[in-house]
């Protein structure tokens, strides 16, 4: 009886306060190999999909209160390696082949996760319109991680590739900007 009174309590502060429509910043439901928004801060909204070789690796389009018009890519690499220094890969550059072309990646970070490591993979900021451009231009999306003369990365990573769906990303961004906005 208390959880009925404190949801009708939420739901008429949310009433109350028309510059916020509580329900719009609500995540979405994941659906696989379809875009979406499913993690809304105080501060940023992003839309995702799941990693089609590695599921949990979800690609990210991260948009930052005040600065929705632009989108920050990301991704993670989750992987078995052991590779004593792996923490190290912190703020390096690695080389990726990303829907056919040479880029180079900033691993923001890499730390413990559940049984290996998990590295943060930040691809580059770009505006909205022109992310929709790019990623829709290949289905799926993917990503090829190389070693480089500065960096040999198949000895940090066990698994070099992931693959992502575009399906809903044109709606999902644009949903995700909307939300953005209401920060």
């Amino acid at each position: 009886m208390t959880k009925f009174y404190i949801i009708r309590f939420i739901l008429f502060l949310g009433l109350i306060n028309p510059s916020v429509s509580f329900a719009e910043l609500i995540a979405e439901e994941s659906i696989e190999n379809q875009w979406g928004v499913d993690i809304i801060t105080e501060n940023s909204v992003h839309a995702t999909v799941n990693g089609q070789v590695t599921h949990g690796d979800r690609l990210h389009v991260r948009m930052i209160k005040d600065h929705c018009e632009k989108g920050n890519l990301i991704t993670f690499v989750y992987t078995y390696s052991n590779h004593p220094e792996i923490e190290q890969l912190r703020d390096q550059y690695v080389t990726t082949n990303f829907m056919g072309n040479e880029i180079i990646v900033n691993v923001l970070f890499a730390s413990p996760f559940l049984m290996g490591h998990r590295a943060t993979v930040d691809i580059g900021w770009a505006d909205i319109e022109e992310l929709k451009d790019i990623l829709s231009q290949e289905n799926p999306i993917m990503m090829e991680y190389k070693d480089s003369s500065e960096i040999k990365i198949t000895d940090y990573f066990d698994i070099t590739e992931n693959s992502w769906s575009n399906d809903g990303l044109s709606e999902a961004l644009d949903r995700a900007m909307d939300m953005c906005k209401k920060l």
